[in-house]
């Protein structure tokens, strides 16, 4: 498990998918899109929505962006990217993605992407007294 300065529930949500996506070898996954630029092809994991609550926790939808380095003006590139947003949707239990897009501060053109839309439940954590 990565460590965090903040164990707040949406942060754990988010560690919760690195988990998944680490644990199924996708090792181009961050959550840190000021550092993120793929090459050829990388995973971003974005900020959750609160959508519901449960006894026991708290229910997140988390975008996950497959994002290409490269234009989809190639069948590699595009079958790389595809490739990866399969490997992508059976770590996190989905089952389907959608084409997008992706722009950085560094990227005058928005870079092709598919995204996932991930929930995840995060267990309330319990203080001790």
């Amino acid at each position: 498990m990565s460590s965090s300065v903040a164990a707040s529930a949406g942060t754990r949500a988010i560690e919760r998918c690195l988990e998944l996506l680490a644990d199924a070898g996708v090792e181009e996954a961050t959550r840190d899109a000021g550092a993120f630029y793929p090459q050829p092809v990388g995973v971003l994991v974005g900020l959750p929505t609160l959508i519901g609550r449960t006894q026991g926790g708290r229910r997140f939808r988390l975008p996950i962006l497959v994002v290409s380095g490269d234009p989809f003006n190639t069948p590699l590139a595009v079958d790389r990217a595809l490739a990866l947003a399969d490997d992508v949707a059976f770590a996190v239990h989905v089952n389907n993605y959608r084409p997008s897009s992706w722009r950085s501060s560094s990227n005058a053109e928005p870079l092709p992407a598919f995204e996932l839309d991930v929930e995840v439940l995060v267990p309330e954590e319990v203080s001790a007294p």
